[in-house]
């Protein structure tokens, strides 16, 4: 008996370890890739968790509520819609509804650079699903209030939400989130094999078989989506297409050296792109280096038919014919809307991981990772100049030999090319500049480096920052602009033998192509993409104003004479920015000087003048700086000059007479 019960013990034991560990033991029904990195933490003490913590939801009604209460607080950034009732595609089987999340300034219009995150597909894999609410939560907390953010300034934040649209999918799957969790909807299905590239997978109800996916087709199909991604979990990867086709395709990362099959025409837009926000993710769930980043049939080894990222990326075909094999268009339709930058990021081992393990503002977990992945591919999705701290503030008033400093960096790209700073007097510097910088060019031709993102690593940003010093000389109204060439390397197609000279992805062709233009009639109505290679800050002005030197004292002199004799005057002027002054005098005489000078402000200075006729002259001196700006005229000095020069002389002849004829002695000895 005692055998018996051990026995008993022994296999409840065994059985509950392997309850416990299932989860961590598989991505998929068919697959669990060998992998070293485990999660970090997995706490089990039970103890308190802060306040703020980044809580699970007991259900899908309950996240969805949590977003309703933030479109509540935040009303001008936050939309909540059921996308299933806008494309009238119907219920989701089990009676639910499909929420999906615009978070924009509405203030400033739609029609902006758009991305869009999907929560889980796989309804076990959580950390996307949770993460993507804590991601919205910290993004109004962080731009809106004020709590302190250790990460981003909150004027990044609040142009983030000004100049981007993030969509989000709260959940892909909500009946498998709610019941288990489970990887499969209420069907059986897994809603990511259903797409129409290459697919069905297995199990699905066939191409676009569920709800979830018939409106997910129509959302891309009605937005110019950049950039988007799909949740999972089960494994550390980032993985992007393709899934099974073009298995003869061979990329080489510029960066790592490694060589992928199965490499996509965008292939090194897609390696640089994911190392770098791999080191920007951080390591809670295991560090992401080139050997867990890459096309997903390289990283998975096994066949992903009809997954969203090959979908979201190629499928159409009228713009991509060498993926016409693939795609049952005939049938479906074309897809518009594809050329998206899709990924499929991994985030943990353990499918669902605790509530404990996904930190919160400070305790940078699976939380963290989630919002940095969507931060950073959010910024990406549009390359974008800004201003940094210490430049020169717009509309500001300087006077002449201000040096004025200007300080920037280049984001929404991998690479800059070029970046300078332009300027003139025109207030259109962009297209009529008078001046222009050094060129910053030292990564032409480079697939990385100069951005505000380089050695971007767990959370922490340490780029480039562009530096300018401009003296202003001159008066006058300046404006300037800062502007950037990016990424024109990823014009340049992987085995365009295969798949043509173009990319795949718009929002590299909208950066390397002035010709491009893509419109689509979309659910917000026209919206259009026009290509552009280079990019430019806002403007600013400056006006360089110069007050003239005072004016000069009234001139010190004498205020009587006579004719032709020199007489001395001086005066002086102070200047408000201790330019040295010219001057020059009026002497009421149909004389005036040229202007003398330069002399230091507050210096006395002479002048000279001789008078040749009787009169009364009103003797004046202005001055003006080295700019050109002039003073009034000083106030008058009157000088009298009473004596003719000739009736003088006739008075004088007269009197030598008179001694001539009276005193000829004293004549003879004045002679």
């Amino acid at each position: 008996m005692r055998k018996r019960i051990f026995y008993i013990m022994i296999g409840t034991i065994l059985l509950l370890l392997t309850m416990s560990f299932s989860q961590a033991l598989g991505y998929s029904d068919e697959y669990r890739k060998t992998n070293p990195i485990i999660d970090l933490i997995e706490e089990k003490s039970g103890a308190p968790l802060a306040p703020n913590w980044y809580n699970k939801p007991a259900n899908y009604a309950q996240l969805v509520s949590w977003y309703q209460t933030l479109e509540s607080n935040y009303p001008d950034y936050i939309e909540i819609f059921k996308a299933n009732e806008l494309y009238e595609t119907g219920t989701v089987s089990g009676g639910y509804d499909l929420y999906y999340v615009r978070i924009t300034n509405e203030n400033l219009g739609l029609h902006k650079p758009e991305v869009l995150f999907l929560g889980g597909p796989h309804g076990d894999e959580t950390v996307g699903t949770v993460g993507l609410f804590w991601f919205t939560d910290w993004l109004m907390r962080m731009a809106f209030t004020d709590e302190a953010n250790e990460e981003f300034s909150q004027d990044y934040l609040q142009w983030i939400v000004d100049n981007r649209e993030i969509y989000i999918e709260v959940s892909h799957n909500p009946y498998g989130f709610d019941y288990g969790p489970q990887r499969y909807d209420n069907h059986g299905w897994d809603l990511n094999r259903e797409a129409d590239y290459d697919g069905p997978g297995s199990p699905t109800g066939g191409i676009w078989g569920s709800v979830p996916g018939q409106t997910l087709r129509e959302f891309i199909n009605h937005h110019l989506i950049r950039i988007g991604c799909d949740f999972h979990g089960g494994v550390r990867l980032l993985i992007y297409p393709w899934a099974d086709t073009h298995s003869t395709v061979q990329g080489v990362s510029p960066i790592s050296g490694r060589s992928y099959n199965h490499a996509p025409p965008d292939f090194y837009f897609y390696d640089v792109n994911g190392l770098r926000v791999g080191d920007f993710m951080g390591d809670y769930g295991g560090d992401l280096y080139s050997e867990n980043i890459g096309p997903i049939r390289d990283l998975l080894y096994y066949s992903i038919k009809g997954g969203l990222a090959p979908w979201a990326y190629g499928a159409d075909v009228e713009k991509n014919p060498a993926e016409d094999p693939y795609v049952q268009d005939e049938i479906f339709g074309n897809y518009p809307g594809a050329g998206v930058l899709w990924w499929s990021p991994e985030m943990s081992i353990t499918k669902n991981p605790s509530e404990s393990s996904f930190g919160n503002d400070t305790i940078h977990r699976y939380g963290a990772e989630v919002r940095r992945f969507v931060l950073h591919q959010t910024d990406l999705a549009q390359p974008y100049i800004r201003w940094q701290a210490g430049t020169v503030e717009n509309d500001i008033e300087v006077v002449p030999g201000t040096s004025v400093s200007f300080n920037w960096q280049v984001n929404g790209s991998l690479v800059v090319d070029h970046t300078y700073i332009q300027w003139g007097t025109d207030p259109d510097p962009i297209n009529n500049p008078d001046y222009q910088t050094v060129d910053y060019d030292n990564h032409t031709g480079e697939y990385f480096g100069g951005t505000g993102w380089d050695d971007a690593e767990s959370g922490s940003t340490n780029g480039v920052t562009y530096t300018e010093n401009i003296l202003l000389t001159s008066p006058g109204d300046y404006y300037f602009v800062a502007n950037a060439q990016v990424d024109q390397v990823y014009s340049n197609v992987l085995e365009p033998d295969v798949y043509g000279d173009k990319p795949y992805l718009r929002l590299v062709k909208e950066r390397t192509n002035d010709t491009y233009y893509e419109l689509l009639e979309g659910s917000d109505g026209t919206e259009e993409i026009f290509g552009q290679t280079w990019w430019y800050s806002p403007i600013i002005h400056i006006s360089v104003t110069n007050d003239p030197p005072d004016k000069p004292r009234e001139p010190v002199g004498p205020t009587s004479g006579t004719p032709d004799i020199e007489y001395t005057f001086s005066s002086k002027t102070s200047d408000e920015n201790d330019d040295d002054v010219y001057y020059k005098w009026d002497w009421d005489d149909e004389t005036v000087t040229d202007w003398e000078g330069p002399y230091a402000s507050d210096e006395y200075i002479e002048s000279k003048h001789i008078w040749n006729e009787q009169g009364t002259y009103q003797v004046k001196v202005k001055a003006k700086d080295v700019h050109g700006a002039e003073s009034d005229w000083s106030d008058p000095l009157a000088v009298t000059i009473p004596r003719n020069k000739m009736i003088s002389q006739s008075v004088i002849q007269i009197l030598l007479e008179k001694i001539q004829f009276l005193f000829p002695i004293l004549w003879n000895i004045l002679s």
